[in-house]
């Protein structure tokens, strides 16, 4: 029991301390690159508490890199500012006093009796022009016992999200590095971890390794629908048709992002990423089997019959550049390969049709030409995207992303808004600064050539409903 006790204990301890620090927010940093030096203040009556929040702040900024700035030296100001103390009516000093005051801390509970101490600091620009950043510290017990605590924290939760910063030039938000289907010259953030959930049935993992490097795994399933023309964007764009009734497609995608050239304020990001990707599928309901392809599919696209898995080599170039309006601008291109590193089942043929429609059939995306030669695997396959954001505020924005082909007939595009849901205020334990959620609300739309033999006269327009949710911790 008793060592239960001094468990629970040590992990009371263990969210008082990364409980206590609520909320962190930094702007980007980069147009003081030449800026690496902080001074810390305190904005209080001098007092012994003061000097050691001031003496704490000093001794966490430079664990992230950044050094106490010297006398005339240009340099943030850190501002440390006591919003409250409060002093305990009672003495508090055995282990269950000590668990109870962890767990009001983590839970960011007040306790009267337990006193409570506040602290707010504030980072202001070098010119003294600009508020940067901010962040907020509390925690049950008695001040003047917290007080070197708080300081040490907020100067360790400040400086990593200064370091962070150091490179941006335009703010972060969740989810800005990729559009709906099309990526941004943007990786995950450092440390961040991202779980995301597209049309039900496609799981996404990623995390930020680096500041510029992130890792991915896709896994899971996605409807291609008869409906639209049976195709469907996978990630990578590649293009799936299946028979009379549409096609269920499964992957497995293991892939790295790198940003291979950060953006300034004249010059446009760039990012470069390789996936292992492994394709496999059946036709439901029609023989038109598991088409894949990417530009030119219209008229060369390749399709492989029944149930088949095929592994490829997906490489993929994007720029990206963001403006003062609020609106971003992507343009790239992915390369994909079939030479396989895994074993492969599929068997690839020509494929006759286009999206929606063989000319004389309605419903089948892609069918196989007669006399059509077997190919021992897929000729590599480009497809270029091009996108553009429009930033409203914090928690709205609108995208279009258009995956040019020919014929022009062929060209697929998205038209979508994206729902930032959450506050930076704090609730409860949970430091809601930290978690970015999104919402993804698109239609993809694609053109059906005329058929009279299905009674379509003319071309027509048509699109499929895109949803997508996802969880990001920083």
């Amino acid at each position: 029991m008793r060592r239960l006790v001094s468990v629970a204990g040590a992990l009371a301890l263990v969210g008082c301390a990364t409980g206590a620090v609520r909320q962190t927010r930094v702007a980007p940093l980069a147009p003081y690159a030449d800026v690496t030096a902080v001074r810390v203040v305190a904005l209080d009556e001098p007092s012994a508490m003061t000097a050691e929040l001031v003496s704490g702040a000093r001794a966490g900024l430079p664990k992230l890199g950044w050094h106490m700035a010297n006398d005339g030296e240009q340099a943030y100001t850190l501002q440390l500012h006591i919003a409250e103390a409060q002093t305990p009516t009672t003495l508090q000093t055995s282990l269950q006093d000590q668990l109870l005051g962890g767990l009001a801390t983590f839970g960011g509970f007040r306790d009267e009796d337990r006193g409570l101490l506040a602290v707010e600091a504030t980072l202001m620009a070098p010119d003294g022009g600009a508020t940067l950043g901010s962040s907020r510290w509390q925690a049950v017990g008695s001040p003047r016992g917290l007080a070197g605590g708080a300081g040490l924290d907020l100067g360790e939760a400040l400086g990593k999200a200064m370091h962070s910063q150091e490179a941006e030039w335009y703010p972060r938000r969740g989810a800005d590095e990729r559009l709906f289907f099309t990526p941004t010259a943007r990786t995950v953030p450092d440390g961040a971890f991202v779980l995301s959930d597209d049309e039900a049935l496609l799981l996404r993992a990623a995390y930020g390794i680096t500041r510029r490097l992130q890792v991915d795994l896709w896994l899971g399933g996605l409807p291609v629908p008869a409906v639209g023309g049976g195709a469907l964007p996978l990630p990578g764009a590649m293009i799936a048709g299946g028979g009379g009734g549409g096609a269920l497609f499964g992957i497995f995608d293991l892939g790295v992002k790198f940003v291979a050239l950060e953006e300034t304020r004249t010059r446009p990001g760039i990012a470069i990423s390789y996936d292992l990707l492994d394709v496999f599928g059946t036709a439901i309901g029609g023989g038109g089997g598991v088409g894949i392809g990417g530009g030119g599919l219209g008229g060369a696209g390749f399709i492989g019959i029944g149930g088949a898995n095929a592994q490829f080599n997906l490489f993929t170039l994007t720029a990206g550049k963001h403006f003062d309006t609020g609106t971003q601008v992507t343009l790239g291109g992915w390369l994909l390969d079939n030479h396989s590193i895994l074993p492969q089942s599929a068997h690839f043929t020509s494929a006759c049709g286009v999206a929606g429609s063989t000319g004389t059939t309605t419903g089948t995306a892609m069918t196989r030409c007669s006399g059509g030669e077997d190919l021992p695997h897929l000729p590599l396959q480009f497809q270029g995207f091009l996108g553009v954001e429009q930033v409203f505020n914090d928690h709205w924005s609108a995208a279009v992303e258009v995956l040019p082909r020919l014929p022009i007939s062929n060209t697929m595009w998205t038209t979508g808004v994206r729902w930032l849901p959450g506050s930076d205020a704090p609730a409860g334990f949970v430091a809601l600064d930290r978690i970015k959620a999104r919402v993804d609300l698109a239609l993809a739309w694609m053109i059906l050539d005329a058929n009279p033999a299905a009674g379509r006269q003319h071309a027509t327009p048509v699109y499929f409903p895109w949803v997508g949710v996802g969880f990001y911790v920083w």
